[in-house]
């Protein structure tokens, strides 16, 4: 009897189960129509929920998500379905961290279709392994249903056995003119193989610059986000004055795994002529014989100047007083001598008046 009981429990659960599925299929009717993955150049297409993309991938690898969604909606129903949003996450593969990117809204009429693509770098640095991607994409209808729905693929990382990356590689400054001295230049590796590299024999070289730097790294460890896996340094020269303008290459060597494996790099230097050395230097004269000029014109007489006034000597002005001598006409003197006259005549004519009248009296 018990027994009895118990299989009708379990069969009335798988019911309610079969029944919610069928409800949830009923009414989602958003879904993946096509999803391809491209690693690299290669393209791993119509991918399923649980599937592995064929491609394995490697270190500093592009990744490309191409998500194709659909309204299963029939026309007779003539629901659309909005707000629509597409989001892809790698899992862990950042150092324990997600990769994810998002699409920007979307709507989608009844029984169409749109794809759309999400882009991804595989980190330098990662660890050989297998991890999921998790698309996921979820909207609602005019009705206020939820539409939504996801799948998880599976992405392999393969890294090689021996493996250098330069991760930088510039001069500062990147071009030079009259200062030539201390250029620096900044070189940066990365171990991302999976083996450690005891030796690794650097070379920098121009031979038009002069620069033949050689430098030796041991023991770069093969362990992702690892300080000991990374190595960099900044090497100083100098460009002789007699190196003509142009742009100069200046080559990176890396030689590992006892020199039989290589990788290299270039970088640009521009040498310029120096336009200011001639010019100053015309300057320079210029301004000498310019100062030279004016000291011969500014040069002070030693002629003694003496002012006079009628026939006093006043004595020796300074050697920066300047003399004006006016004409007697102008002159003060003048006009006070004839106010004088004036007076005199006045008087004399008063005088001859009285006596005038005096006479007739």
């Amino acid at each position: 009897m018990v027994k009895i009981k118990a299989r009708i429990l379990l069969i009335s659960v798988l019911v309610m189960l079969f029944l919610m599925s069928s409800a949830y299929a009923a009414t989602n009717r958003l879904s993946f129509d096509d999803v391809d993955a491209k690693v690299g150049s290669r393209t791993s297409s119509n991918l399923k929920n649980g599937g592995t993309i064929r491609e394995e991938a490697k270190p500093g690898d592009s990744l490309e998500f191409r998500i194709t969604m659909k309204n299963n909606y029939t026309s007779a129903d003539n629901l659309r379905i909005e707000d629509i949003t597409v989001k892809t996450t790698v899992e862990g593969i950042d150092d324990g961290d997600d990769l994810e990117e998002e699409s920007s809204t979307f709507s989608l009429s009844s029984g169409s279709t749109k794809r759309i693509t999400l882009k991804f770098k595989v980190p330098l640095e990662v660890d050989e392994s297998t991890y999921d991607v998790l698309i996921e994409a979820d909207g609602s209808d005019r009705n206020g249903t939820s539409q939504d729905t996801q799948m998880t693929i599976r992405l392999d990382i393969n890294k090689q056995t021996h493996d250098i990356k330069i991760t930088k590689l510039d001069a500062v400054p990147s071009e030079v003119a009259c200062s030539r001295k201390n250029i620096k230049l900044n070189v940066g590796i990365l171990n991302i193989g999976t083996e450690d590299e005891e030796t690794v024999n650097l070379g920098m070289s121009n031979s038009d610059l002069g620069i033949d730097i050689k430098d030796k790294v041991t023991d770069l460890l093969a362990e992702a986000n690892s300080v000991e896996s990374r190595y960099s340094k900044t090497y100083t020269f100098s460009v002789p004055n007699s190196v003509e303008a142009g742009t100069y290459p200046i080559d990176l060597s890396v030689l590992y795994n006892d020199d039989r494996k290589k990788t290299g790099g270039t970088v640009q230097l521009t040498v310029s002529d120096c336009p200011t050395a001639t010019t100053e230097t015309t300057g320079a004269q210029n301004t000498q014989t310019t100062t030279q000029t004016t000291q011969t014109t500014a040069t002070p007489t030693t002629t003694t100047t003496t002012q006079t006034t009628g026939n006093v000597v006043l004595g020796p002005l300074p050697p920066d007083t300047t003399v004006t001598r006016e004409s007697f006409f102008k002159s003060n003197a003048f006009v006070i001598g004839i106010i004088i006259a004036e007076i005199i005549a006045v008087i004399v004519g008063i005088i001859l008046i009285v006596a005038l009248f005096a006479r007739r009296d």
